[in-house]
């Protein structure tokens, strides 16, 4: 079996999911939170998932339950599970053909929008019943604060042994953060909202939160491929614009975003567009939390142990302060709501 390098829990575990006799395994992408191994059989290829050990968060739970209710709901362009390893942390998807988006066009940004707004419209009793709140769930803007605040002083604690870190944090992260908590409190008050409330049941929607061109794979005949469903769950609609638009990894066009950001608002309503004003800068700062978290010393750990390989501590440091300006200074450049 030529599976050079591949760990061997993997090559057996593969041998017991899958439904053919193994003949190959390859190593297909060693991410930031799961590894992905191509398993080669006679009945065809699949893909072996292996999630990342040492995680509170049921990633590999939360992923099954979403390919379930994609599979019961008839939603299209995602994988099916084929078999999971709960002891070993491993799933058994089908595999799915395509390519890498490297410059997404306006027609991926529609069919990003599409996909999301056929989840909400799929909503079934079993989904209510089964599936859980999405990772880190934006469900009224105090939540997002706490998520901002939790990173925040875990962050404020290592710059104390990253000098680049503390500025960035003092000079930039903090003044913005104090304005645009201020801001968002005075809109919910102009709209007679309350900025603590979580939204209700009935309000929220389906995401898949980490969702972007990193998660998703162009298919032969232009379709799109949506992967990736370790942070599925409950959310507010407006977490999946925050999450899409500023995604870090994405280079999308301001009318690009819009796009995303109108056709969502156009499905759920006018109601979610007049607090999108508010929280947009609050998504904006929780993304900037979340580039430079990749400096914390439990994250590199984390990062490590999924095998990734991110070049010198100084390269990785700086990068991803740098991202954080860029998303920070785009943010501030534009106009939103």
């Amino acid at each position: 079996m030529p599976s050079s390098g591949v760990p061997e829990a993997v090559i057996e575990t593969a041998g017991r999911l899958a439904p053919a006799p193994v003949a190959a395994v390859e190593e297909v992408r060693k991410g930031g939170n799961s590894r992905v191994f191509r398993i080669r059989t006679a009945a065809g290829d699949f893909a072996l998932k292996k999630y990342p050990p040492g995680d509170a968060r049921d990633r590999q739970g939360a992923e099954a339950r979403a390919l379930q209710f994609f599979a019961r709901a008839g939603i299209a362009g995602t994988p099916a599970l084929v078999g999971l390893d709960t002891i070993a942390r491993m799933s058994l998807l089908s595999w799915l053909e395509g390519s890498a988006i490297a410059a997404p066009a306006d027609a991926d940004i529609e069919q990003f929008a599409a996909f999301q707004i056929r989840l909400d419209r799929a909503i079934d009793a079993t989904a209510r019943r089964e599936i859980d709140a999405a990772a880190e769930a934006c469900v009224s803007g105090a939540r997002i604060l706490a998520h901002i605040r939790a990173r925040y002083d875990r962050l404020a604690a290592a710059g104390d042994s990253i000098p680049q870190l503390r500025g960035f944090l003092q000079t930039r992260f903090a003044p913005a953060w104090t304005k645009f908590d201020e801001r968002a409190r005075r809109i919910y008050q102009e709209l007679g909202l309350d900025f603590e409330t979580d939204q209700p049941q009935e309000a929220q929607t389906l995401i898949a939160s980490d969702f972007g061109t990193h998660n998703a794979l162009r298919s032969a005949d232009g379709r799109l491929w949506f992967v990736d469903f370790e942070y599925f769950g409950w959310d507010d609609p407006l977490t999946s614009i925050g999450n899409f638009v500023l995604h870090p990894g994405m280079q999308l066009t301001a009318a690009q975003q819009h796009l995303y950001q109108s056709r969502l608002i156009a499905h759920f309503g006018s109601a979610c567009g007049n607090r999108l004003a508010a929280l947009l800068p609050l998504f904006a700062l929780r993304w900037c939390a979340i580039v430079v978290s990749d400096l914390l010393p439990e994250r590199r750990k984390h990062r490590g142990a999924a095998n990734v390989a991110n070049g010198t501590w100084e390269e990785i440091r700086d990068n991803q302060i740098g991202k954080a300006e860029r998303l920070l200074a785009q943010f501030e450049s534009q106009t939103w709501g």
